[in-house]
């Protein structure tokens, strides 16, 4: 018996080992499933936080990048500062007068059979204008010829006998007197008929056209106005304080308004010895000579002084910002805003009193935006041309807006 319960011992304890070993096999993979899935956790934790640092730190690269990349050059066109003539000038206005302009008048009674010339037309000294019908002046001429020769006959015969004695004084007087008024005769039907023909007094232009062909006229009637524009006078009335700056031979640039683009050259001819007490102003006679429109008004610009040597640049390039005057020196690559004082100016150039100096390059186009320190890219003569023509439209584009 008792080696019977002694088998059974042995054999409890056996399962229970066994039990024993079973369940800590078990407990044991199953620490290790959960372990293996926290470390999993942990390293795709730890991916997902570097990819995100990655990416900022990626992002924050390209954005230092963008800060510190410059913006493109601004392209402009430069003048070199140089010393040149330039002028100070006095402005006014005034009307283009012909020298000389004349109505012609009929000297002769009858009918217009002949219109040579129109408004407008080019004549020179003594061309005929128009004809006026000549018949009875014509027979009035021939009449006069014929009674002449007759009379010159006559006294060539009483002449020949008087110096041989055969006639008295007495008759040789009357042949003399008869012959010579046959000769006045004859000389007043011959301007009676030039008077059919109406000539020019002087070389001009036409003005006006008063009759047409086939109106009959009479001595004193209108026929044309002619006007002498070689030269043309310009009278200007100008106040006393700018006579002394002007004188006989000074220049004068004269444009017409009825063709802006058109500029003429004159000169002082006159200037009144006498101030006007009612206007205070000074009578001043220029004249010019070219292809103007008489009576048509121009502006006048009158050079009152001349500076050589003075260094000036292209006005275009000088900005004006709240009464201060500036200009943008290029150097090397960048720009350097400059403060400058200008003197005499004309439609193109400006003299440069203090702020420049020989051989400084001025930017003239592209100073839009340009500030101390912005780079520029200086253009070639061509692109310049263009960025010239681009800036003029954009003006353009701006008035008209």
């Amino acid at each position: 018996m008792p080696r019977i319960r002694r088998k059974r011992v042995w054999f409890a304890l056996i399962i229970i080992v066994i039990v024993v070993a079973v369940g800590g096999y078990v407990a044991n993979n199953a620490l290790r499933s959960g372990s293996a899935g926290a470390a999993d956790s942990t390293v795709a934790a730890s991916d997902s936080t570097a990819d995100s640092t990655t990416v900022d730190s990626t992002k924050a690269g390209k954005d230092d990048e963008d800060e510190k990349k410059e913006p493109d050059p601004v392209p402009v066109e430069v003048a070199t500062v140089l010393a040149r003539a330039i002028s100070s000038y006095y402005y006014t206005t005034a009307t283009l007068d012909p020298e000389r302009e004349v109505n012609v008048l009929a000297k002769t009674t009858g009918e217009i059979v002949r219109l040579n010339v129109e408004e407008g037309a080019k004549v020179a000294a003594g061309a005929v204008l128009c004809q006026i019908e000549d018949s009875e002046q014509r027979i009035a001429l021939d009449e006069a010829r014929i009674n002449m020769e007759k009379q010159k006959k006559e006294f060539e015969r009483i002449k020949s006998m008087f110096e041989e004695k055969l006639v008295s004084d007495r008759e040789y007087t009357e042949a003399k007197y008869q012959y010579e008024l046959a000769e006045n005769q004859f000389s007043a039907a011959e301007v009676r008929y030039k008077y059919t023909r109406v000539r020019a007094p002087f070389a001009g232009v036409v003005t006006t056209r008063h009759v047409e062909i086939g109106q009959n006229v009479s001595v004193g009637t209108q026929l044309f106005e002619i006007a002498d524009t070689e030269p043309l006078l310009i009278r200007m009335y100008l106040p006393e304080n700018e006579i002394r700056d002007i004188g006989v031979g000074q220049e004068v640039s004269i444009h017409p308004d009825n063709d802006p683009g058109k500029t003429l050259s004159g000169k002082v001819i006159r200037i009144a010895p006498e101030v006007d007490d009612r206007t205070g102003t000074v009578k001043v006679t220029a004249e010019t000579r070219g292809s103007a429109m008489p009576g048509s008004f121009a502006r006048i610009k009158i050079v009152t002084d001349t500076r050589e040597g003075s260094l000036a640049i292209p006005r275009r390039g000088i900005v004006s910002d709240a009464g201060e005057l500036y200009v943008y020196v290029a150097e090397a690559d960048s720009v350097r805003k400059q403060s400058v004082q200008i003197g005499y100016q004309n439609e193109d150039y400006a003299e440069v009193l203090d702020g420049v100096t020989e051989g400084d390059s001025v930017v003239v186009v592209g100073v839009g935006g340009l500030r101390t320190g912005t780079k520029v890219k200086i253009l070639d003569p061509t692109m310049q041309e263009e960025l010239s023509e681009k800036e003029e439209s954009e003006k353009d584009e701006t008035v008209s807006n």
